[in-house]
């Protein structure tokens, strides 16, 4: 069995749209990716987008397995490996998230959510690394793609800039 991952903050430095922020993780990137408002409206969009985004398939995969296939078919596995590892999380850039995922797909993703297909990059470019952490406690990857309250939960914890349980 490996090692339980030690507590991670889950505050960072954030750059978007040419400004830089510091805060809880996902709120600053929320407020500033999809035009402020209400924290909890705001985590509801992300819950939306993630679920879509955790739903896809590849090959016979489906949900972190089939993410994982994809970062690794992209020539980035090692970085979704230090997601579900016990190490530090290696970022990924929202060039290497289009490289991932389809154009058509991310132009897809894009329209449904009514934001750019740079802000979606962006935007997935920040949080798969912070919720695929969370989603593989002790380096365990789950079989099947997160329920949506499973999701809300990870969310509620890295919005409100709780550490990953062990």
């Amino acid at each position: 069995m490996p090692a339980a991952r030690p507590a991670r903050a889950t505050d960072a430095t954030i750059s978007f749209g040419g400004q830089t922020h510091m805060s809880g993780f996902f709120g600053q990137i929320l407020q500033g990716v999809l035009g402020g408002g209400q924290q909890q409206g705001q985590a509801s969009v992300l819950n939306t987008i993630l679920q879509q985004v955790l739903s896809v398939r590849e090959g016979d995969q489906q949900g972190i397995p089939a993410i994982i296939a994809k970062f690794q078919n992209a020539g980035l596995g090692d970085h979704v490996q230090s997601w579900i590892g016990t190490g530090p999380n290696a970022p990924v850039s929202p060039q290497q998230v289009g490289s991932v995922f389809s154009m058509q797909q991310i132009m897809e993703w894009a329209q449904q959510f009514g934001i750019t297909p740079e802000v979606l990059q962006n935007l997935l470019a920040q949080g798969l690394p912070q919720v695929i952490d969370h989603l593989t406690p002790q380096g365990q990857v789950p079989s099947q793609p997160p329920e949506a309250g499973d999701l809300a939960g990870v969310l509620g914890r890295i919005l409100g800039g709780s550490s990953r349980p062990a």
